[in-house]
């Protein structure tokens, strides 16, 4: 009764390990795909930004992979039912869950600090627009994708020097990437676009909610998958516990049919057990002396 409690609970674990694992593939495709977005993200504005913020996203990304790769262990370990597989699988969940965490942690702290940085580089990188292809393209970029002009608002272009052409606002020229909407009129056989309405909103508070957002969400994936990898860890370690219980009231169990099964032959055929050799020394009869 014993041992069919622990082959019926054993095999639950099994299973229950095996959906882990399957759960650890989805999320770790997810995570990957969570990961390589953010990551897309933060290199469309990497002219701003500071190598060390794509960290967490790399990181992310990394765990991901080896996710991956460690639900093979779990998935081979239950069904073959190897000790040392589902505890290989186990330690690496931990060691990968440890890493998580670092990852959560080192994205809430650069969360943190991504205002001041970005204030920091917009407005040092601002006078250089008309000097610098790479700021134009860079500015142009965010000013354009985010809806936004200049680094509180279109005024900041009055303090740009600038010989180029533009749109011209209240004695402020500004680049075309900051205009919102404009208006097509024909003049003569020349077709003009005119711009006829700024965007009203700085770059630098939408940039900072898009870093701190993304930041956000690579930490809240990161402990949910944690989450679930605690769950994975402690069937990992109950079904290695219960293999080695099974295999060990398995050996018992054959070690005793073994020996009823020996010990039933020998009372069954008493003539052909072995029976000690007697040996007879001959005797000679007594001498004389």
């Amino acid at each position: 009764m014993a041992q069919n409690n622990l082959e019926v609970g054993m095999r639950c674990i099994k299973y229950m390990l095996l959906c882990v694992t399957a759960i650890f593939v989805l999320t770790s495709a997810l995570i990957i795909s969570v990961g390589t977005t953010i990551y897309a993200i933060y290199y469309d504005v990497s002219f701003f930004l500071d190598t060390q913020l794509f960290s967490p996203a790399t990181f992310i990304i990394v765990i991901g992979v080896i996710m991956l790769f460690v639900s093979l262990f779990g998935c081979i370990g239950a069904l073959k039912e190897s000790t040392c597989l589902v505890n290989i699988f186990a330690v690496i969940l931990s060691l990968v869950l440890v890493l998580e965490i670092s990852a959560a942690i080192a994205a809430y702290t650069l969360r943190s600090q991504v205002a001041d940085m970005l204030d920091e580089n917009l407005r040092e990188t601002l006078p250089s627009y008309y000097n610098k292809p790479e700021v134009t393209d860079a500015f142009d970029f965010i000013q354009s994708r985010l809806n936004c002009c200049g680094v509180d608002s279109y005024l900041d272009w009055g303090e740009v020097p600038t010989d180029k052409s533009g749109i011209s606002v209240a004695n402020i020229t500004v680049p075309y990437s900051c205009c919102a909407q404009t208006h097509y009129q024909v003049v003569g056989d020349i077709e003009v676009d005119e711009c006829v309405k700024l965007y009203a909103n700085g770059c630098l508070p939408r940039i900072t909610y898009l870093i701190y957002q993304s930041a956000g969400l690579l930490g809240a994936g990161a402990m949910t998958i944690a989450f679930i990898q605690v769950i994975g860890i402690l069937f990992s370690f109950s079904l290695a516990s219960s293999i080695r219980k099974a295999k060990s009231e398995r050996e018992r169990r054959r070690w005793e049919i073994q020996e009823r099964m020996v010990n039933a032959y020998t009372s069954l055929n008493p003539e052909k057990e072995k029976i000690a050799p007697i040996v007879y020394v001959p005797f000679h009869g007594q001498t004389n002396a």
